[in-house]
């Protein structure tokens, strides 16, 4: 059951090739808790498949397989590198049942989705980018938070 909810997590924010490219996204950036990095153009048009527990993601010009449970995060990025897109821990932190991002830019919607892809809530960041979400009005279970290119997983108890 806890594969599935990954995959279904994984999935669903799989954004379109037309969208991420309009957007100035041209890379996805899978890691690994291991340290394993893949990096794949979207012009060379990647295809993902989770089967089994396994993450596969293929393109003509390279071959990434990595448990689900060993994905630390994905992302879309503007640049192969992504090193922008490093979370520093202090910038999302939970505490006593809210959820809190700083250092984001003002006006940052983060979409908020339930394990079958529905959004739960949405809202965006304040002038100085920062926002509280209180988990207590949202379903329990896995949520995956959008921001940006930023991706977080939670367990909501």
């Amino acid at each position: 059951m806890k594969v599935r909810g990954l995959v279904l997590v994984f999935m669903m924010t799989v954004m379109s090739l037309t969208d991420c490219l309009a957007d100035g996204v041209h890379f996805l950036v899978v890691n690994g808790k291991n340290g394993a990095k893949a990096t794949f153009a979207l012009s060379d048009e990647p295809i993902v498949k989770c089967k089994d527990g396994t993450l596969t993601v293929d393109s003509d010009k390279q071959h990434f397989t990595l448990n689900l449970v060993d994905v630390q995060n994905y992302l879309f990025s503007s640049d192969g590198t992504a090193i922008h897109d490093v979370v520093k821990e202090e910038d999302v932190t939970m505490k006593d049942g809210y959820i809190f991002f700083k250092g984001l830019k003002a006006g940052t919607r983060i979409g908020i989705y339930l394990q079958d892809g529905r959004m739960a809530k949405e809202s965006k960041t304040d002038e100085k980018g920062s926002i509280s979400i209180c988990l207590s009005e949202l379903p329990k279970g896995i949520l995956l938070l959008h921001a940006g290119e930023m991706n977080i997983k939670i367990i909501n108890k």
